[in-house]
């Protein structure tokens, strides 16, 4: 089944992209993350993801953490995404993302690559401050958001992309702060990501 062929609705690039949901109780399809919590926080709103008057502080977060987080080391994290992609995903992926980076070749995107270890830990540095700052165990200090899901959802893909030896290492970093953000994730929801 296609994304269109279940009524799913096209980025503003024309793009059909992930994640998507089909509330088999309303029959509605929503696309996009922030979208998707908006639309459960609506319909189900016995356990909201998005506090009450802060969705315009939420839908600035996702950008503003992706910026932050790995945005000086987004070539590493596309060239590991690669390596565990089959092969009929690889040709489709270098296009669109040398597309999106504004490259030629997939090898000025490695070269760059093998330097930008360090700059992720920067700007998970930089994140890391800004739960300090919170005062509480969540981005929004007690309450827990879809920022957190945010920092998961993200930890979660590194997870899957980074060898063992760098795994460790992430895991280690800011007092261990990610992989206890992730455990944290998975109790408040009851998911074992």
């Amino acid at each position: 089944m296609t994304m269109k062929g279940i009524g799913a609705s096209a980025t503003e690039g024309g793009r059909y992209t992930l994640p998507v949901i089909k509330d088999p109780n309303t029959g509605l399809v929503v696309s996009d993350s922030l979208a998707i919590a908006e639309y459960l926080d609506k319909t189900y709103p016995e356990k909201p993801v998005i506090p009450r008057g802060a969705n315009a502080l939420i839908a600035l977060f996702e950008p503003a953490y992706c910026s932050v987080a790995y945005g000086k080391a987004v070539d590493f994290i596309l060239t590991k995404t690669l390596e565990i992609l089959n092969d009929s995903s690889r040709e489709y992926f270098i296009q669109t993302r040398l597309e999106l980076l504004g490259e030629m070749h997939w090898e000025a995107v490695e070269e760059k690559s093998q330097q930008q270890w360090e700059d992720l830990k920067k700007g998970l540095d930089e994140i890391d401050k800004w739960y300090q700052k919170s005062g509480g165990k969540w981005i929004m200090g007690n309450a827990f958001s879809f920022a957190d899901m945010v920092v998961a959802c993200r930890t979660m893909w590194w997870n899957t992309i980074f060898d063992e030896e760098q795994r460790r290492e992430f895991h280690s970093w800011n007092g261990g702060r990610w992989a206890r953000v992730l455990a944290d994730v998975n109790a408040e929801c009851g998911t074992d990501l």
